[in-house]
């Protein structure tokens, strides 16, 4: 017999394993996604070994990504699948999907010809959301060691991708567009951290115009509040290169024949941290750009760092074939072919520095956890980045860091906050009623015009101790003390109230 048991209004949840709803049907994912109809969620604990693949407009959601793992395989090198690891396809051409992937660690897929060792999305026309991920030592003989997504608008919040390599191009994502689709993608990468990936070109991000094939869609992609560091690139000097990122632009075919330029990519930096990216030649370490004419990437960055370690002649950043529409607030490494962009570069108003270093920066320690769900590159007080983005700028700017810490003042350049804290105010009384506090075994939370959809508890020094997605939360297994919690609602409001557990 099938049992389900209701989560919101008007969907169901499908449990895999410690039900927090008493009952256990599945004991695979996969038969829990057969089951599944739109809307569903699908509770996983614990570490299953399947291939998971589905075309449905489902959650797939953990609580802890290093505990909650779906993997190809038991090792990085046993996976004799060939396939990777959470496969989403638009499985017939009228569908919307809408699918979210949270809280899990997705790891040891080893795909043969398909984009994406650890996620392939296709078509996902409506949005995949990629929450709090873990994706790490994935692998496939295309692109996208780690992700792999085309023909999609998504969402790329609160993940780690590192440790993910291919034999062609993007080891942590690749985004394309896909005619197939009929969509112009929309991508966004946000307190995210892409880290010590590898492939041919593009070692951290790679995005594909689909120039080889002529396209009529275009691709946009943000990055914000997100570090891309270490990530390495093994093809030759006179490879494309891009050991951070490799945008490969392609003409939009609907607007040949158009006024400027009309490259089908859009790559928007801001509060991005791009640091000890590299490749074989000097000039392509960094962010590279390539393309026809009229194909350029339409490119612009706002208070960020992009630099290589201490090597200003290894360059970080490559401005050839791209379509720079405005800098502010940046401080950049060893630049190329940035002779015609010096008057922008060098704009006093604009606020930006080049040809300096991680030092100068203040960039001087590697990754470290400093609360939040992801590793940052943290900058030293009183450095060149500190209180540096005095320039205003066209662009809405977040309040918080890669942590989802406030920014304080006069914001710090790239993605780490120095002196950023959790907002400490109360929930209003009309929305929500917290009881009790102090509290001891369970904590109560009602929400009146809200409905909850997570709550973190964060130690009073930012280091994140527990996540729940009920509202009747047992809190035994936490010590006494002050604790922060932050409450996520279904339309993406977060709060946060100060409570004594005793």
């Amino acid at each position: 017999m099938v049992m389900v048991f209701a989560l919101v209004a008007n969907a169901q949840t499908v449990n895999i394993e410690g039900d927090p709803y008493g009952g256990n049907p599945y004991t695979t994912i996969t038969d829990a996604v057969n089951a599944a109809t739109d809307g569903d969620v699908i509770l996983i604990s614990g570490i299953h070994t399947e291939i998971v693949s589905f075309g449905k407009s489902i959650t797939l959601r953990g609580s802890d990504p290093t505990t909650d793992i779906i993997q190809a395989a038991t090792s990085p090198s046993s996976d004799a699948s060939g396939e990777s690891v959470v496969r989403v396809i638009r499985e017939n051409d009228n569908d919307v999907l809408n699918v979210t992937i949270e809280n899990l660690g997705i790891r040891y897929g080893n795909a043969n010809n398909n984009n994406g060792g650890g996620i392939e999305a296709d078509k996902v026309t409506g949005l995949i959301t990629l929450n709090n991920l873990i994706v790490e030592e994935n692998s496939t003989n295309r692109n996208g060691g780690g992700i792999g997504i085309a023909g999609s608008n998504a969402e790329i919040i609160n993940c780690t991708i590192r440790n993910n390599n291919c034999s062609l191009d993007g080891g942590g994502i690749i985004f394309a567009p896909n005619n197939g689709s009929g969509i112009n993608s929309v991508i966004d990468v946000k307190q995210t951290l892409i880290d010590n990936n590898i492939s041919r070109n593009g070692g951290g991000i790679y995005i594909n115009g689909n120039n080889n094939f002529g396209n009529d869609y275009t691709i946009d992609v943000n990055v914000e509040n997100s570090t891309i560091s270490n990530n390495d690139t093994f093809s030759p000097n006179g490879g494309a290169g891009g050991g951070a990122i490799w945008c490969k632009g392609a003409v939009w075919t609907t607007n040949e024949g158009g006024t400027g330029n009309s490259g089908n990519i859009t790559l928007q930096l801001v509060h991005a941290s791009v640091y000890n990216n590299s490749h074989g030649s000097a000039i392509k370490n960094g962010i590279q750009f390539t393309g026809p004419t009229n194909g350029e990437t339409n490119f612009s960055a706002y208070n960020s760092i992009v630099v290589t370690a201490d090597a200003p002649a290894q360059k970080a950043l490559n401005f050839v074939n791209t379509n720079t529409t405005d800098v502010v607030n940046c401080i950049l490494g060893g630049l190329e072919n940035a002779g015609s962009l010096l008057p922008l570069l060098d704009d006093p108003s604009k606020n930006n520095v080049r040809g300096k270093t991680a030092t100068f920066a203040g960039i001087t320690t590697g990754l470290t956890d400093q609360g939040g769900s992801t590793q940052v590159l943290a900058i030293d007080e009183n450095s060149n980045s500190d209180d540096y983005c005095t320039a205003a700028t066209p662009v809405s700017l977040p309040s918080i860091d890669q942590r989802g810490y406030l920014r304080e003042g006069t914001a710090d350049a790239g993605a780490f906050e120095f002196g950023g804290v959790l907002s400490t105010n109360d929930i209003s009384a009309p929305e929500f009623n917290v009881y009790p506090n102090p509290a001891t075994e369970i904590l109560h939370i009602d929400g009146m015009n809200n409905t909850v959809k997570q709550v973190e508890f964060y130690s009073v020094l930012g280091q994140l101790k527990k996540q729940s997605f009920d509202t009747s939360i047992n809190i035994s297994d936490l010590s006494s003390g002050i604790y922060l919690i932050k409450i996520t609602t279904t339309d993406q409001q977060n709060m946060t109230k100060r409570i004594i557990i005793n």
